[in-house]
């Protein structure tokens, strides 16, 4: 069969104006002797991670510039974070909210839990004027939200330092512990899963009787017909507390069907790094 096709294509050839012997009959050759061979397309090596901006000014801000920090958390031997990319960009006729991305190395971030963003604005003698009002975890989804006020809106609490040094979240920290279930608790039973949390609890809706609580850190260990206590072992990063806020620890335990079954009614007060923490949950009813 291929050798008529090749036969009629021949004769395309022949008798076609010598202006038209090259073109589309290219490529139906090419698709009749296996078709043209194209590089595979390569992986990105850069990633993006979304930011939406709020700056809080009521002065004009000509002449200023935004930076935007995207920083891998200090590891063990480290003596401060790393810095994984940034975005600078001169402010003239902006609005006070923008949508931007920073870019960041695809290699660096495959095997990151989450990287930390904050952001500074610089005037036009490079000296720091606004700050954000703090650090933002980015874990691969949704946009960062930061909020831009200038020093005298922080009520005394630290901010980002100047870009390339290092800015306000310490070195990692181990925090390791058990959790223990009720004395007649039985064996659990197969696929049961304990996830251990390091939550932010924002306490200044107190008043109101409403609190928000954001996860900083979390552990997940399979417990399939294991005995209390269980082990944990958390890592995250250390970092000063917005006025108001506290960080306590939580857990919780989920069946095969992630039927959450125990958990923790009283949470942990989180006393930095320490290789002590208890916490003891309560069935939940059914």
């Amino acid at each position: 069969m291929r050798f008529f096709v090749l036969l009629a294509a021949a004769f395309f050839l022949a008798t076609s104006p010598a202006s038209a012997q090259f073109g589309p009959i290219d490529d139906i050759l090419d698709d009749i002797m296996g078709g043209t061979k194209h590089p595979a397309p390569t992986r990105s090596l850069i990633d993006t991670i979304p930011v939406n901006v709020d700056i809080e000014s009521l002065r004009t801000l000509d002449g200023h510039s935004l930076v935007i920090n995207a920083y891998a958390p200090a590891q063990p031997g480290m003596t401060q974070p790393l810095l994984i990319g940034q975005t600078r960009l001169l402010l003239n006729g902006l609005p006070s909210n923008l949508g931007l991305v920073v870019a960041v190395p695809e290699p660096v971030t495959r095997d990151l839990d989450f990287a930390v963003i904050n952001a500074v604005i610089l005037d036009d003698q490079n000296q720091e004027v606004m700050f954000s009002q703090r650090d933002e975890f980015y874990r691969g989804k949704d946009a960062i939200q930061l909020k831009i006020k200038a020093p005298s809106a922080h009520s005394g609490n630290s901010h980002p330092q100047q870009p390339g040094g290092q800015p306000p979240i310490g070195q990692v920290e181990t925090l390791k512990g058990k959790v223990y279930l009720p004395a007649d608790a039985p064996t659990m039973m197969r696929g049961a899963s304990l996830t251990v949390e390091l939550v932010e609890v924002d306490q200044s809706g107190l008043a109101g009787g409403t609190t928000t609580q954001s996860i900083l850190g979390q552990t997940f260990i399979d417990i399939d017909q294991e005995k209390a206590p269980y082990k944990f072992t958390l890592d995250h990063v250390a970092m000063a507390l917005p006025a108001g806020k506290i960080l306590t620890l939580k857990a919780y335990v989920t069946d095969w069907a992630g039927r959450r079954i125990y958990e923790t009614r009283n949470a942990e007060p989180y006393r930095g790094e320490n290789d002590d923490y208890k916490l003891k949950l309560e069935q939940i009813a059914p």
